[in-house]
Protein backbone atom coordinates (compact mmCIF):
# COMPACT_ATOMS: atom_id res chain seq x y z
CA UNK A 1 0.00 0.00 0.00
CA UNK A 2 1.27 3.77 -1.29
CA UNK A 3 1.91 5.96 1.29
CA UNK A 4 -0.34 8.32 0.47
CA UNK A 5 -3.48 5.53 0.50
CA UNK A 6 -5.06 5.94 3.59
CA UNK A 7 -5.09 2.54 6.00
CA UNK A 8 -8.08 1.32 5.62
CA UNK A 9 -10.67 -1.52 7.20
CA UNK A 10 -11.88 -2.77 3.65
CA UNK A 11 -9.06 -5.34 3.35
CA UNK A 12 -8.56 -9.08 2.10
CA UNK A 13 -10.96 -10.48 4.57
CA UNK A 14 -13.22 -8.31 3.80
CA UNK A 15 -13.35 -9.21 0.09
CA UNK A 16 -12.96 -12.30 0.56
CA UNK A 17 -16.28 -12.67 2.79
CA UNK A 18 -18.21 -11.34 -0.01
CA UNK A 19 -21.16 -13.65 -1.61
CA UNK A 20 -19.77 -15.51 -4.47
CA UNK A 21 -19.85 -13.95 -7.87
CA UNK A 22 -19.49 -14.74 -11.40
CA UNK A 23 -16.42 -15.01 -12.95
CA UNK A 24 -16.21 -11.46 -15.13
CA UNK A 25 -17.60 -9.60 -11.83
CA UNK A 26 -15.01 -11.29 -9.79
CA UNK A 27 -12.59 -10.57 -12.42
CA UNK A 28 -14.07 -6.69 -11.75
CA UNK A 29 -13.65 -7.08 -7.65
CA UNK A 30 -9.90 -7.92 -8.17
CA UNK A 31 -8.68 -5.33 -10.63
CA UNK A 32 -10.68 -3.31 -8.43
CA UNK A 33 -8.83 -3.99 -5.32
CA UNK A 34 -6.03 -3.76 -6.84
CA UNK A 35 -6.72 0.34 -7.83
CA UNK A 36 -7.90 0.75 -4.31
CA UNK A 37 -5.17 -0.64 -2.63
CA UNK A 38 -2.46 2.08 -4.93
CA UNK A 39 -4.81 5.10 -6.08
CA UNK A 40 -4.61 8.22 -3.83
CA UNK A 41 -7.34 10.40 -2.32
CA UNK A 42 -8.11 12.82 -4.35
CA UNK A 43 -6.44 15.99 -3.71
CA UNK A 44 -7.79 20.09 -3.90
CA UNK A 45 -4.75 20.62 -6.70
CA UNK A 46 -6.54 18.89 -9.29
CA UNK A 47 -9.28 20.89 -10.91
CA UNK A 48 -11.69 17.97 -10.61
CA UNK A 49 -11.65 18.41 -6.96
CA UNK A 50 -10.46 21.57 -6.37
CA UNK A 51 -13.72 22.82 -4.31
CA UNK A 52 -14.17 19.73 -2.36
CA UNK A 53 -11.78 18.60 0.42
CA UNK A 54 -11.65 14.86 1.08
CA UNK A 55 -7.46 14.59 2.15
CA UNK A 56 -8.98 13.88 5.42
CA UNK A 57 -11.12 11.02 4.39
CA UNK A 58 -10.89 8.03 6.54
CA UNK A 59 -11.71 4.33 5.41
CA UNK A 60 -13.12 2.89 8.90
CA UNK A 61 -16.67 1.77 7.54
CA UNK A 62 -17.42 -1.85 7.01
CA UNK A 63 -19.76 -2.84 4.14
CA UNK A 64 -23.80 -2.23 5.45
CA UNK A 65 -24.79 -5.89 6.74
CA UNK A 66 -26.24 -8.26 4.87
CA UNK A 67 -29.11 -9.70 7.57
CA UNK A 68 -32.58 -8.40 7.40
CA UNK A 69 -36.09 -10.05 7.48
CA UNK A 70 -38.44 -7.15 6.90
CA UNK A 71 -38.06 -3.48 5.21
CA UNK A 72 -37.20 -1.12 8.14
CA UNK A 73 -38.70 1.89 9.16
CA UNK A 74 -37.24 4.26 6.73
CA UNK A 75 -38.30 1.82 3.61
CA UNK A 76 -41.83 1.78 4.74
CA UNK A 77 -42.39 4.62 4.85
CA UNK A 78 -41.10 5.79 1.50
CA UNK A 79 -43.04 2.81 0.12
CA UNK A 80 -46.16 3.68 1.52
CA UNK A 81 -45.92 7.07 -0.24
CA UNK A 82 -44.97 6.42 -3.79
CA UNK A 83 -47.24 7.11 -6.95
CA UNK A 84 -48.09 4.22 -8.99
CA UNK A 85 -45.42 2.33 -10.41
CA UNK A 86 -45.05 -0.31 -12.81
CA UNK A 87 -42.38 -2.05 -10.94
CA UNK A 88 -40.54 -1.60 -7.40
CA UNK A 89 -37.02 -2.76 -5.59
CA UNK A 90 -36.04 -2.22 -2.26
CA UNK A 91 -32.78 -2.57 -0.96
CA UNK A 92 -31.87 -2.03 2.68
CA UNK A 93 -27.83 -2.29 3.12
CA UNK A 94 -27.32 -5.06 0.77
CA UNK A 95 -30.14 -7.17 1.18
CA UNK A 96 -33.10 -6.87 -1.09
CA UNK A 97 -36.32 -6.83 0.61
CA UNK A 98 -38.48 -6.57 -2.04
CA UNK A 99 -38.71 -6.47 -5.86
CA UNK A 100 -42.53 -6.77 -8.26
CA UNK A 101 -42.83 -6.29 -11.66
CA UNK A 102 -45.94 -5.68 -13.66
CA UNK A 103 -46.41 -9.64 -14.99
CA UNK A 104 -47.40 -7.96 -18.34
CA UNK A 105 -43.81 -6.62 -18.57
CA UNK A 106 -42.07 -9.66 -17.37
CA UNK A 107 -44.01 -11.38 -20.64
CA UNK A 108 -42.54 -8.84 -22.61
CA UNK A 109 -38.70 -9.24 -21.59
CA UNK A 110 -38.49 -6.28 -19.68
CA UNK A 111 -35.94 -7.23 -16.72
CA UNK A 112 -36.17 -5.89 -12.99
CA UNK A 113 -33.36 -7.95 -11.20
CA UNK A 114 -31.05 -7.63 -8.17
CA UNK A 115 -27.54 -6.65 -10.28
CA UNK A 116 -25.52 -10.07 -9.07
CA UNK A 117 -28.88 -12.07 -10.00
CA UNK A 118 -29.17 -10.30 -13.62
CA UNK A 119 -24.92 -11.32 -13.79
CA UNK A 120 -25.50 -14.63 -13.02
CA UNK A 121 -28.45 -15.30 -14.70
CA UNK A 122 -28.31 -12.78 -17.99
CA UNK A 123 -24.52 -12.62 -17.90
CA UNK A 124 -25.00 -11.86 -21.99
CA UNK A 125 -26.83 -8.47 -20.88
CA UNK A 126 -24.67 -7.54 -18.14
CA UNK A 127 -21.27 -8.49 -18.97
CA UNK A 128 -20.82 -5.77 -21.91
CA UNK A 129 -21.71 -2.81 -19.92
CA UNK A 130 -20.71 -3.33 -15.82
CA UNK A 131 -18.17 -0.42 -15.18
CA UNK A 132 -17.87 0.48 -18.72
CA UNK A 133 -18.96 3.65 -18.80
CA UNK A 134 -17.40 3.84 -14.96
CA UNK A 135 -14.24 2.05 -14.84
CA UNK A 136 -13.26 1.22 -11.62
CA UNK A 137 -9.63 2.72 -12.30
CA UNK A 138 -11.42 6.52 -12.48
CA UNK A 139 -10.79 7.31 -8.80
CA UNK A 140 -9.82 5.40 -5.44
CA UNK A 141 -14.18 5.68 -4.94
CA UNK A 142 -14.74 3.71 -7.80
CA UNK A 143 -12.25 1.24 -7.03
CA UNK A 144 -13.82 0.77 -3.29
CA UNK A 145 -17.25 0.43 -5.30
CA UNK A 146 -15.99 -2.08 -7.71
CA UNK A 147 -14.03 -4.16 -4.89
CA UNK A 148 -17.01 -4.55 -2.15
CA UNK A 149 -20.78 -4.05 -4.25
CA UNK A 150 -22.81 -6.57 -3.28
CA UNK A 151 -26.14 -5.94 -4.73
CA UNK A 152 -27.73 -2.74 -7.28
CA UNK A 153 -30.04 -2.53 -9.87
CA UNK A 154 -30.30 -3.99 -13.57
CA UNK A 155 -33.25 -2.92 -15.48
CA UNK A 156 -33.33 -3.88 -19.13
CA UNK A 157 -35.59 -2.79 -21.35
CA UNK A 158 -36.07 -5.10 -25.22
CA UNK A 159 -36.06 -3.25 -28.29
CA UNK A 160 -39.60 -1.57 -29.03
CA UNK A 161 -41.10 -1.96 -25.33
CA UNK A 162 -42.58 0.77 -23.90
CA UNK A 163 -42.89 0.89 -19.96
CA UNK A 164 -45.47 3.92 -19.57
CA UNK A 165 -45.45 3.75 -15.81
CA UNK A 166 -42.17 4.58 -13.92
CA UNK A 167 -39.89 2.37 -11.96
CA UNK A 168 -38.34 2.66 -8.95
CA UNK A 169 -35.90 1.62 -7.02
CA UNK A 170 -34.89 2.43 -3.31
CA UNK A 171 -31.60 2.28 -0.99
CA UNK A 172 -32.02 2.14 2.62
CA UNK A 173 -29.23 2.36 5.14
CA UNK A 174 -29.77 2.68 8.41
CA UNK A 175 -25.97 1.96 10.36
CA UNK A 176 -23.80 3.97 11.82
CA UNK A 177 -20.17 3.60 10.16
CA UNK A 178 -21.59 1.50 7.65
CA UNK A 179 -20.62 1.82 3.56
CA UNK A 180 -23.23 1.05 0.95
CA UNK A 181 -22.43 0.83 -2.93
CA UNK A 182 -25.52 1.65 -4.77
CA UNK A 183 -25.19 0.26 -8.71
CA UNK A 184 -28.04 1.10 -11.17
CA UNK A 185 -27.15 -0.42 -14.67
CA UNK A 186 -30.01 0.66 -17.19
CA UNK A 187 -30.18 -1.01 -20.57
CA UNK A 188 -32.67 0.42 -22.81
CA UNK A 189 -32.60 -1.32 -26.42
CA UNK A 190 -33.66 0.14 -29.30
CA UNK A 191 -36.21 2.11 -29.90
CA UNK A 192 -37.58 1.62 -26.20
CA UNK A 193 -38.88 3.89 -23.86
CA UNK A 194 -39.10 3.62 -19.79
CA UNK A 195 -38.92 5.83 -16.65
CA UNK A 196 -36.03 4.69 -13.77
CA UNK A 197 -36.69 6.42 -9.90
CA UNK A 198 -33.42 6.10 -8.10
CA UNK A 199 -33.98 7.07 -4.76
CA UNK A 200 -31.62 7.10 -1.48
CA UNK A 201 -32.90 7.65 1.99
CA UNK A 202 -31.65 7.21 5.59
CA UNK A 203 -31.80 8.80 9.05
CA UNK A 204 -29.32 11.07 10.16
CA UNK A 205 -26.10 8.54 10.69
CA UNK A 206 -22.41 9.01 12.01
CA UNK A 207 -19.66 8.60 9.39
CA UNK A 208 -22.24 6.74 6.77
CA UNK A 209 -20.53 6.18 3.58
CA UNK A 210 -22.69 6.04 0.38
CA UNK A 211 -20.29 5.73 -2.54
CA UNK A 212 -22.79 4.71 -5.67
CA UNK A 213 -22.63 4.51 -9.84
CA UNK A 214 -25.11 4.99 -12.30
CA UNK A 215 -24.78 3.47 -15.68
CA UNK A 216 -26.88 4.33 -18.75
CA UNK A 217 -26.82 2.60 -22.07
CA UNK A 218 -29.44 4.28 -24.02
CA UNK A 219 -29.94 2.66 -27.34
CA UNK A 220 -30.61 3.97 -31.29
CA UNK A 221 -34.06 5.69 -30.77
CA UNK A 222 -35.05 5.21 -27.11
CA UNK A 223 -36.26 7.58 -24.56
CA UNK A 224 -35.17 7.44 -21.32
CA UNK A 225 -35.69 9.23 -18.25
CA UNK A 226 -33.60 9.12 -15.00
CA UNK A 227 -34.42 11.03 -11.64
CA UNK A 228 -31.96 10.68 -8.57
CA UNK A 229 -33.73 11.58 -5.16
CA UNK A 230 -30.46 12.21 -3.05
CA UNK A 231 -32.10 12.45 0.85
CA UNK A 232 -29.60 10.65 2.82
CA UNK A 233 -29.64 12.09 6.90
CA UNK A 234 -26.89 14.08 7.78
CA UNK A 235 -23.61 12.10 9.01
CA UNK A 236 -23.52 10.72 5.79
CA UNK A 237 -21.02 11.20 2.92
CA UNK A 238 -22.65 10.49 -0.86
CA UNK A 239 -20.43 10.34 -3.47
CA UNK A 240 -21.58 9.56 -7.06
CA UNK A 241 -20.93 9.03 -10.42
CA UNK A 242 -23.30 8.74 -13.53
CA UNK A 243 -22.61 8.17 -17.05
CA UNK A 244 -24.65 7.74 -19.83
CA UNK A 245 -24.27 7.31 -23.42
CA UNK A 246 -26.94 8.35 -25.57
CA UNK A 247 -27.25 6.62 -29.78
CA UNK A 248 -28.49 7.77 -32.62
CA UNK A 249 -31.58 10.18 -32.09
CA UNK A 250 -32.26 9.05 -28.93
CA UNK A 251 -33.45 11.19 -25.68
CA UNK A 252 -32.26 10.98 -22.26
CA UNK A 253 -34.02 13.36 -19.60
CA UNK A 254 -32.66 13.57 -16.15
CA UNK A 255 -33.14 14.91 -13.05
CA UNK A 256 -30.83 15.02 -9.89
CA UNK A 257 -31.74 16.04 -6.28
CA UNK A 258 -29.78 16.76 -3.52
CA UNK A 259 -31.22 17.62 -0.01
CA UNK A 260 -29.33 15.31 2.08
CA UNK A 261 -25.96 14.29 3.70
CA UNK A 262 -23.06 16.13 5.10
CA UNK A 263 -20.93 16.43 2.06
CA UNK A 264 -22.47 15.27 -1.49
CA UNK A 265 -20.88 14.97 -4.84
CA UNK A 266 -21.95 14.53 -7.91
CA UNK A 267 -21.02 13.72 -10.78
CA UNK A 268 -23.14 13.92 -14.02
CA UNK A 269 -21.92 12.58 -17.62
CA UNK A 270 -23.60 12.00 -20.50
CA UNK A 271 -21.62 11.55 -24.00
CA UNK A 272 -23.90 11.68 -26.81
CA UNK A 273 -22.39 9.89 -29.25
CA UNK A 274 -25.18 9.29 -31.81
CA UNK A 275 -26.09 11.77 -34.48
CA UNK A 276 -29.34 13.25 -33.67
CA UNK A 277 -29.02 12.26 -29.74
CA UNK A 278 -30.38 14.85 -27.27
CA UNK A 279 -30.61 15.12 -23.32
CA UNK A 280 -32.01 17.23 -20.79
CA UNK A 281 -29.69 17.59 -17.54
CA UNK A 282 -32.27 19.53 -14.17
CA UNK A 283 -31.08 19.74 -10.91
CA UNK A 284 -32.16 21.21 -7.75
CA UNK A 285 -30.68 21.61 -4.32
CA UNK A 286 -31.22 22.75 -1.23
CA UNK A 287 -28.50 22.76 1.94
CA UNK A 288 -28.48 23.76 5.11
CA UNK A 289 -26.59 23.97 8.38
CA UNK A 290 -22.97 22.58 7.21
CA UNK A 291 -23.94 21.02 4.05
CA UNK A 292 -21.37 20.89 1.23
CA UNK A 293 -22.63 20.12 -2.10
CA UNK A 294 -20.88 19.75 -5.19
CA UNK A 295 -22.02 18.84 -8.35
CA UNK A 296 -19.71 18.48 -11.48
CA UNK A 297 -21.08 17.86 -15.14
CA UNK A 298 -19.70 17.45 -18.82
CA UNK A 299 -21.70 17.46 -21.78
CA UNK A 300 -19.53 15.60 -24.60
CA UNK A 301 -21.50 16.09 -27.76
CA UNK A 302 -19.47 13.65 -30.32
CA UNK A 303 -22.59 13.05 -32.98
CA UNK A 304 -24.18 15.71 -34.95
CA UNK A 305 -27.00 17.42 -34.44
CA UNK A 306 -26.88 16.75 -31.16
CA UNK A 307 -28.34 18.74 -28.53
CA UNK A 308 -27.77 19.50 -24.46
CA UNK A 309 -29.58 21.46 -21.96
CA UNK A 310 -28.66 21.59 -18.68
CA UNK A 311 -30.46 23.56 -15.86
CA UNK A 312 -29.44 23.55 -12.19
CA UNK A 313 -30.76 25.35 -9.36
CA UNK A 314 -29.72 25.34 -5.36
CA UNK A 315 -30.48 27.56 -2.46
CA UNK A 316 -28.62 27.49 0.64
CA UNK A 317 -29.17 29.00 4.16
CA UNK A 318 -26.73 28.81 7.14
CA UNK A 319 -23.63 27.83 6.34
CA UNK A 320 -24.36 25.49 3.97
CA UNK A 321 -22.22 25.79 0.51
CA UNK A 322 -22.01 24.58 -3.19
CA UNK A 323 -19.81 24.29 -6.15
CA UNK A 324 -21.05 23.47 -9.39
CA UNK A 325 -18.56 23.01 -12.15
CA UNK A 326 -19.73 22.47 -15.65
CA UNK A 327 -17.87 21.58 -19.21
CA UNK A 328 -19.62 21.35 -22.56
CA UNK A 329 -17.54 19.29 -24.57
CA UNK A 330 -18.27 19.65 -28.68
CA UNK A 331 -15.76 17.25 -30.49
CA UNK A 332 -14.07 17.85 -34.08
CA UNK A 333 -16.57 15.94 -36.24
CA UNK A 334 -19.53 17.09 -34.14
CA UNK A 335 -21.82 19.14 -36.44
CA UNK A 336 -24.52 21.88 -35.91
CA UNK A 337 -24.47 21.05 -31.93
CA UNK A 338 -27.02 23.36 -29.54
CA UNK A 339 -25.60 23.08 -26.07
CA UNK A 340 -26.90 24.93 -23.12
CA UNK A 341 -26.01 25.22 -18.92
CA UNK A 342 -27.40 26.88 -16.80
CA UNK A 343 -26.75 27.42 -13.20
CA UNK A 344 -28.19 29.78 -10.22
CA UNK A 345 -28.07 29.84 -6.91
CA UNK A 346 -29.68 31.60 -4.19
CA UNK A 347 -28.40 32.73 -0.43
CA UNK A 348 -30.88 32.96 2.12
CA UNK A 349 -28.09 33.54 5.17
CA UNK A 350 -25.14 35.70 5.33
CA UNK A 351 -23.16 32.50 5.98
CA UNK A 352 -24.08 30.55 3.08
CA UNK A 353 -21.63 30.18 -0.03
CA UNK A 354 -22.02 29.56 -3.84
CA UNK A 355 -19.40 29.06 -6.69
CA UNK A 356 -20.50 28.66 -10.04
CA UNK A 357 -18.11 27.82 -12.94
CA UNK A 358 -19.22 26.50 -16.24
CA UNK A 359 -16.99 25.66 -19.33
CA UNK A 360 -17.15 25.78 -23.16
CA UNK A 361 -14.79 23.43 -25.26
CA UNK A 362 -15.62 23.97 -29.00
CA UNK A 363 -13.49 21.78 -31.04
CA UNK A 364 -15.58 22.16 -34.04
CA UNK A 365 -15.15 24.25 -37.14
CA UNK A 366 -18.85 24.05 -37.85
CA UNK A 367 -21.79 26.88 -36.61
CA UNK A 368 -22.78 25.44 -33.39
CA UNK A 369 -25.01 27.12 -30.90
CA UNK A 370 -23.71 26.80 -27.18
CA UNK A 371 -24.25 29.00 -24.07
CA UNK A 372 -24.06 29.16 -20.48
CA UNK A 373 -25.21 31.31 -17.51
CA UNK A 374 -24.45 31.18 -14.31
CA UNK A 375 -25.03 33.50 -11.23
CA UNK A 376 -25.12 33.37 -7.26
CA UNK A 377 -26.53 35.98 -5.25
CA UNK A 378 -28.78 36.97 -1.95
CA UNK A 379 -32.99 37.26 -2.06
CA UNK A 380 -33.27 40.57 -2.84
CA UNK A 381 -34.26 43.08 -0.75
CA UNK A 382 -36.22 45.29 -2.94
CA UNK A 383 -38.28 42.20 -3.42
CA UNK A 384 -39.04 41.04 -0.30
CA UNK A 385 -40.30 45.14 0.81
CA UNK A 386 -42.19 44.69 -1.85
CA UNK A 387 -44.52 41.82 -1.07
CA UNK A 388 -43.79 43.05 2.72
CA UNK A 389 -45.67 46.49 1.35
CA UNK A 390 -48.68 44.77 0.07
CA UNK A 391 -49.83 42.78 3.98
CA UNK A 392 -47.26 39.43 3.19
CA UNK A 393 -45.14 38.71 5.76
CA UNK A 394 -41.31 38.62 5.29
CA UNK A 395 -41.18 34.61 6.18
CA UNK A 396 -44.12 34.10 3.24
CA UNK A 397 -42.95 36.56 0.86
CA UNK A 398 -39.54 34.59 1.09
CA UNK A 399 -40.92 31.39 0.67
CA UNK A 400 -42.89 32.96 -2.67
CA UNK A 401 -39.67 34.34 -3.40
CA UNK A 402 -37.71 30.79 -3.42
CA UNK A 403 -40.64 28.90 -4.82
CA UNK A 404 -40.77 31.61 -8.46
CA UNK A 405 -36.76 30.77 -8.34
CA UNK A 406 -37.24 26.92 -8.00
CA UNK A 407 -40.24 26.80 -10.55
CA UNK A 408 -38.49 26.90 -13.82
CA UNK A 409 -36.88 23.31 -13.42
CA UNK A 410 -40.47 22.34 -11.04
CA UNK A 411 -42.12 23.36 -14.04
CA UNK A 412 -40.13 20.79 -16.65
CA UNK A 413 -40.78 17.86 -14.07
CA UNK A 414 -43.30 16.14 -15.52
CA UNK A 415 -43.66 13.15 -12.79
CA UNK A 416 -46.36 14.24 -10.83
CA UNK A 417 -45.45 12.79 -7.67
CA UNK A 418 -41.96 13.67 -7.48
CA UNK A 419 -42.78 17.50 -8.20
CA UNK A 420 -45.16 17.21 -5.17
CA UNK A 421 -42.64 15.51 -3.11
CA UNK A 422 -39.73 17.92 -4.39
CA UNK A 423 -42.71 21.55 -3.32
CA UNK A 424 -43.04 19.41 0.42
CA UNK A 425 -39.28 19.54 0.51
CA UNK A 426 -38.37 22.84 0.01
CA UNK A 427 -41.08 23.80 2.38
CA UNK A 428 -39.78 21.68 4.89
CA UNK A 429 -36.23 23.13 4.71
CA UNK A 430 -37.76 27.04 4.63
CA UNK A 431 -39.70 25.68 7.70
CA UNK A 432 -36.35 24.79 9.21
CA UNK A 433 -36.70 20.90 8.65
CA UNK A 434 -34.16 18.15 8.05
Amino acid sequence: MSASTPTTTFDERVLAALPEAPAFVAAIRGRAFEAFRTLPLPSQQTEEWRYTDVSGFVFDQVPAGAESSSAPEVLDGVAADLGERAGLRLQYGRATIERRLDPALEARGVLLLDLDRAAAEHPELVEPHLHDLVPVERSVFTALHGAFRVGGTFLYVPPDVQVELPIETVTGLGEDRAAVFPHTLLVADRGSEVTLIDRYVSPPLAGALSDAVVELVVGEGAHVRYVSLQEWGSGVTHLAVQRAVVGRDAQLRTLGVALGASLARAEVEVELAGDGSSTELLGVYFGDGQQHIDHRSIQLHRGSRSASDLLYKGALKDAASAIYTGTVIVDHDAHRCDAYQTNRNILLSDRARAMSVPNLEILTNDPTRCGHAASVGPVSEDVLFYLQSRGISREEAERLVVFGFFNEVLDRIDLADIRTSLERAIADELRGGS
